[in-house]
């Protein structure tokens, strides 16, 4: 709410208001707790009510000098309910991205489910068969270098072949896997 605005306050020409006029600042420190009791019933949070009001005050004692309102009560609740609406939605956004990734997480499951751990399963049992049904030669240079974690000098070693048939055995061997 903009405290500038021209249409909140009594002008000082106006001589046909009978009632007393009060700063809004002035109201809010001599009307603190029944404001605070309204703003709570309306908010439903005591401190938020009173953080409210307090922001209020220092809203108020911002821009010197403030005029008197016709309404000072309803000025003073009006400013610290838009302050309290602030409020509330700067902690909304923050919540809700701190919120999401607690949610996230408790949704998502990193292990596998059913159906990809049947998958993955079929995979291997597709892949036990196809090293089954390589050549003597190449099976044993692929489980040596892969599964065995040998150099392929150690395999070449063993086999006694040459680097470069260790190379051809295992491309071979890689190549029928992958089709």
């Amino acid at each position: 709410m903009d405290l500038s605005d021209s249409r909140c306050f009594d002008a000082a020409s106006d001589a046909s208001t009978s009632a007393p006029s009060v700063s809004p600042r002035e109201f809010l420190v001599a009307n603190y707790a029944r404001l605070q009791r309204r703003l709570c019933r309306h908010l439903g949070c005591p401190d938020l009510a009173s953080d409210c009001l307090h922001d209020a005050w220092l809203r108020l004692s911002e821009r010197l000098p403030v005029p008197a309102t016709r309404h000072p009560e309803a000025y003073v609740y009006r400013v610290a309910c838009n302050l309290a609406i602030d409020r509330l939605r700067g902690n909304r956004v923050g919540q809700q991205v701190g919120d999401a990734e607690v949610v996230l997480a408790g949704f998502a499951d990193p292990a596998p489910g059913p159906e990809r751990i049947a998958e993955v399963r079929s995979d291997v049992a597709a892949l036990e068969q196809v090293i089954a049904r390589l050549p003597r030669r190449q099976r044993a240079v692929l489980l040596a270098l892969r599964l065995e974690e040998m150099s392929r000098d150690e395999v070449a070693g063993r086999y006694r072949m040459s680097l470069r048939n260790v190379d051809t055995a295992l491309r071979q061997a890689l190549d029928r896997c992958r089709a």
